[in-house]
């Protein structure tokens, strides 16, 4: 059995028959630096939740992230057993158009979509599909293929970002991601997230030292501490929280995090415990001054942004723009509001009512949706897919341009502010210097505005106003004033810096400003068979499938290794009764191991042997099978599996 999970096709960012050119695969360029030229942050992240269901089930899984057409065409024919597709509601025509390349190419494979895209209405009868995965995707693919649901969530080790460049200049260094779960509780009206997993919370892991574990386990593997967190409340959990903190200053691991988070939570654990736990970034829904929602009630925002700017938090602020209280005179002071707190990433988002919403189902009872707007058109960055009473769509692209335009022309490139979040930072926290561990953390600041320095003279010549070059300028001599003149190795970086600026300037006047993320491919590891002779001690197993042959049981010194003694006559039928018990043993221990004895076998009929291993071919690795070469239909069979499987037996004395 074989899976392929896989993203929708590209090139992304077009206008063509499949999608938009605003709807760009880049998380920051698309939806918050977006209008700020040379100066966007540009990273492109992969689809994570590939990555999180391949490594929790037991059947062998290709991955392939961002392909071509023509790429997913190649793999197609292949001839998985299943495919599944991700994918959210714009992105609708490639899923569907990518369904009906699986049924062409490969008729027999059965097609499995996921995302949030799931929650269009009458999907199944729009994508020709088998399946459709709504909610948590683990335990649902756990379930469909016969494994151990309740099994502990393993997670996968990949980079948070690749690409990460601003003004031309490659950002190194690595950035983990933790995925810790999904949902929220909050249940905002518009929050397809909130909507797609049922309003509660589903955390990947049951206690805070298995959270821990895994951030040790990519501190080892990619040699970073600093991680990205896919969470939609991460502070949420107050007391996860508090014990992961223990947890690191136990083992003096000063890791750092980008987190999302309400103001609520944030205001109830406050700004000294975020920069305790290593919190340098958090994504903040502030959605409106009217604080019309229940997590910012009672929130004095401007407070809490300074306070967190002081503690070295850089803030990325969202606020949703057209909203039911809007019209052309209140949504300026949504945006004036936005920007008094002085983020230093603002996200402006349209009011989108996206598909299963409570926002959704609001306004289609209203009969306000603009249905006849294709999914294409439903991303929040171009034109409104619902009529407002106070914007046309042609209105509402063109308010939500220039509230990215004032958001960059008067508080200056988001880079830029964040540098001076740390120097903030740096000054204000040196009053802990009589704690060990927050010292630590000033140090660290204080390496991030080193970084920084660098990078400040390159802005010069591409500040959009005066406003912003006088707000530069005043930065540089602050840095100047804390840090003294720049080194040699900095001024050498600074050169180097202007040089790929100069490159980026030129090639976006050049050549636009799209770009397409690599296409990765990840395919399953071979498994291998392999000997044991190993003399264990056993028992008989209580019940003995039919047709002569006969299993005993034998236990190894570790409850995790077993092996099982075939007698007897090896046939189609008891072969479909050992599949299901060593299947069975397998899913139920993740780390167990089987040595299969086929010595004592006399004879195999019905192909059976070459049918068992192809049926438990996604449990190859935990295989082991010592055999004998004297019994003729033992001998040919193991020759055919060989050349089928690219095993690796190994003959042993009969």
């Amino acid at each position: 059995m074989k899976l392929l999970l896989t993203s929708v096709f590209k090139p992304y960012g077009v206008d063509d028959e499949y999608g938009r050119k605003e709807n760009i695969m880049e998380l920051y360029h698309n939806q918050v630096t977006r209008e700020q030229e040379i100066f966007s942050v540009r990273y492109h992240h992969r689809s994570f939740n590939l990555y999180l269901l391949a490594e929790n089930i037991g059947v062998p899984t290709t991955i392939l992230d961002f392909p071509t057409l023509k790429r997913f065409e190649q793999e197609v024919k292949k001839g998985y057993d299943y495919i599944g597709i991700t994918f959210i509601t714009p992105n609708f025509k490639k899923t569907q158009k990518m369904a009906e390349i699986v049924r062409r190419l490969s008729p027999k494979t059965k097609i499995i979509l996921g995302g949030h895209g799931t929650q269009i209405p009458n999907l199944e009868k729009l994508v020709d599909c088998d399946h459709i995965v709504k909610g948590e995707g683990i335990r649902w693919l756990r379930q469909f293929f016969g494994e151990n649901v309740d099994a502990p969530v393993k997670h996968p080790v990949i980079c948070s970002a690749d690409n990460k460049r601003v003004m031309g200049i490659p950002l190194l260094g690595k950035t983990g991601i933790l995925l810790l779960g999904v949902g929220c509780p909050n249940a905002c009206r518009f929050c397809s997230t909130t909507h797609h997993f049922d309003f509660k919370y589903t955390s990947f892991f049951k206690t805070t030292k298995e959270v821990f574990d895994v951030l040790v386990k990519i501190e080892n593997k990619l040699g970073c501490g600093d991680f990205m967190v896919m969470d939609e409340n991460f502070l949420k959990q107050k007391a996860r929280a508090q014990e992961l903190l223990a947890l690191m200053k136990q083992h003096n691991k000063h890791y750092n995090f980008g987190v999302f988070s309400s103001a609520e939570t944030i205001k109830e654990l406050g700004a000294k415990f975020l920069l305790e736990l290593g919190i340098g970034f958090v994504w903040i829904g502030v959605e409106s001054k009217q604080k019309n929602y229940e997590k910012n009630k009672g929130i004095d925002m401007e407070a809490m942004f300074q306070d967190l700017r002081n503690h070295g938090v850089s803030i990325l602020a969202s606020t949703i723009l057209f909203q039911e209280h809007h019209t052309k005179e209140t949504i300026h002071e949504d945006i004036d509001f936005t920007l008094r707190l002085r983020p230093d990433f603002v996200q402006f988002m349209q009011l989108g009512p996206l598909p299963q919403t409570s926002l959704y189902k609001d306004y289609k009872s209203k009969g306000i949706l603009r249905e006849d707007l294709p999914y294409e058109e439903w991303h929040g960055q171009h034109r409104l897919w619902f009529d407002h009473p106070h914007f046309t769509g042609k209105e509402s692209e063109e308010y939500l341009r220039q509230a990215f335009k004032r958001d960059y022309h008067e508080l200056g490139p988001s880079i830029m502010r964040l540098s001076a979040t740390y120097l903030q930072g740096y000054k204000y926290t040196l009053r802990y210097q009589d704690d060990p561990w927050l010292k630590e953390r000033n140090e660290q600041l204080k390496a991030c505005c080193t970084r920084f320095y660098s990078v400040l003279d390159v802005m010069k010549p591409y500040m959009p106003t005066a406003q912003s070059a006088r707000l530069l300028e005043a930065l540089i001599r602050d840095y100047r004033e804390t840090f003294g003149p720049k080194t040699l190795q900095q001024e050498l970086l600074t050169h180097g810096g202007s040089l790929c600026a100069l490159k980026e300037y030129v090639k976006l006047k050049l050549f636009g400003d799209v770009r397409q993320p690599k296409t990765i491919y990840s395919k399953p590891p071979t498994p291998a068979f392999q000997l044991l002779p190993e003399v264990l001690k056993g028992r008989i197993l209580p019940e003995l499938p039919p047709n002569l042959l006969e299993i005993k049981l034998r236990d190894a010194l570790s409850a995790q290794h077993i092996r099982m003694d075939l007698h007897g006559i090896l046939d189609a039928v008891n072969v479909e009764t050992l599949q299901h018990k060593i299947s069975n043993m397998l899913s139920r221990e993740e780390r167990r191991v089987i040595t299969l004895n086929i010595v004592n076998v006399q004879k195999v009929e019905d192909n059976s042997l070459y049918k068992l291993v192809e049926q438990l071919e996604q449990f190859h690795s935990r295989i082991k099978v010592l055999y004998s070469d004297e019994v003729e239909s033992i001998r040919k069979m193991i020759e055919e599996i060989k050349a089928s499987f690219e095993t690796d037996f190994q003959l042993a004395a009969a």
